[in-house]
């Protein structure tokens, strides 16, 4: 009998040129203000995880410089795809990190893909996917796949620091990014706490009421942790108000954090779609400013930039494109901070230009 033989990850990609950027990308990287070096994207896979029997695809983008640089783990939003969120990968490229967008299959753009009642599709999929550890697991799965890429080939090896990992999201994608790092689930099972992750960034975490209290369900988080919501951001399948986004910030107790309120933000200004001046909205503005504060909380957490950690906490950092937000942090030590920051500490309705 022939024995089966041992399937072998697929191996993204390094390309040696920025041809595949293109001007529109260039363009709309400078037009975010960054401090920019060259992005190279390494393209897209799929890594198959035969304990689930599941495909996951992802895209990877590696910076242009050739040191070994962090990761940043990201996932999406319900109803999104690895196309989501762009304008965020390339940004944080552009700092130095390895950015690993992450799709997930029952809950991406092929739940409404073709569907005439798209919004059912949407209530549905988000319901079953709040009980599931599917996204979660996947997130592990692909942060396994990253560590064998680094152990068997020395191409990856010299540019993929895991001992240097942040997890990101948004609504679904954030509850994820807080299970992974220590929150308890939704179904009261094993944690799903990944001790490799060293920072979280939720964007617009959903919140449901369960049989335990908030401070329980968030205490075993110790990663440094920022939030990012608006006043407006109500879910649209979700049953989470924008009031109610703030509970993780307000009852973790185990680490660092920082909460930005964005004023009019909604659950729209996160994927990344340019929308000016449409019923009053202006998402360019809002994203702009997710990109400057987001990548300020990399470098200071996965970098250690000495200015990073400072700005993070005496508000230099908060630039946010013309935007009013209010600023808030817990459990930051002032140390680290030049001697002079309390440990806690609130900036309300903060005019940033």
């Amino acid at each position: 009998m022939t024995a089966k033989k041992k399937k072998n990850l697929v191996l993204p990609t390094i390309p040696d040129d920025d041809s595949h950027m293109g001007f529109p990308r260039l363009v709309q990287a400078f037009m975010l203000g960054l401090w920019l070096v060259p992005v190279v994207s390494a393209g897209d896979v799929a890594w198959y995880d035969s304990a689930r029997n599941r495909s996951i695809p992802v895209r990877i983008y590696f910076p242009r410089q050739a040191e070994k640089a962090p990761v940043i783990l990201f996932s999406h939003g319900i109803g999104a795809s690895i196309d989501s969120c762009a304008y965020l990968a390339n940004a944080w490229t552009a700092q130095g990190f390895v950015c690993v967008l992450v799709q997930h299959p029952g809950s991406d753009e092929n739940i409404w893909k073709g569907k005439v009642r798209i919004l059912n599709e949407f209530k549905g999929a988000f319901e079953q996917q709040w009980n599931s550890r599917t996204r979660t697991q996947d997130l592990h799965f692909a942060l396994n796949c990253l560590e064998q890429l680094v152990q068997s080939d020395q191409r990856f090896a010299s540019r993929i620091d895991m001992d240097r990992i942040g997890v990101g999201g948004i609504d679904l994608g954030a509850l994820a990014s807080l299970l992974i790092a220590g929150q308890v689930p939704p179904d009261y099972g094993d944690s799903l706490h990944d001790p490799r992750i060293k920072a979280v960034l939720a964007l617009s975490p959903p919140v449901h009421s369960m049989n335990i209290s908030h401070r329980e369900m968030y205490q075993q988080i110790s990663a440094p942790t920022l939030f990012i919501t608006g006043t407006k951001d109500d879910g649209i399948v979700g049953s989470t108000r924008a009031v109610q986004r703030r509970i993780p910030f307000d009852t973790m107790d185990q680490c660092r954090r920082y909460l930005i309120t964005l004023d009019g933000g909604d659950h729209r200004i996160y994927g990344g779609r340019a929308v000016s001046f449409v019923g009053g909205r202006d998402d360019e503005k809002f994203q702009l400013g997710i990109v400057r504060v987001s990548s300020c909380f990399w470098l200071a957490e996965l970098q250690e930039k000495e200015w990073a950690i400072q700005a993070m906490g005496n508000y230099g950092w908060a630039s946010l494109g013309g935007m009013r937000a209010s600023i808030e942090r817990r459990n930051v030590n002032p140390i680290l901070l030049g001697g002079g920051a309390s440990m806690d500490s609130t900036q309300p309705s903060l005019d940033v230009e």
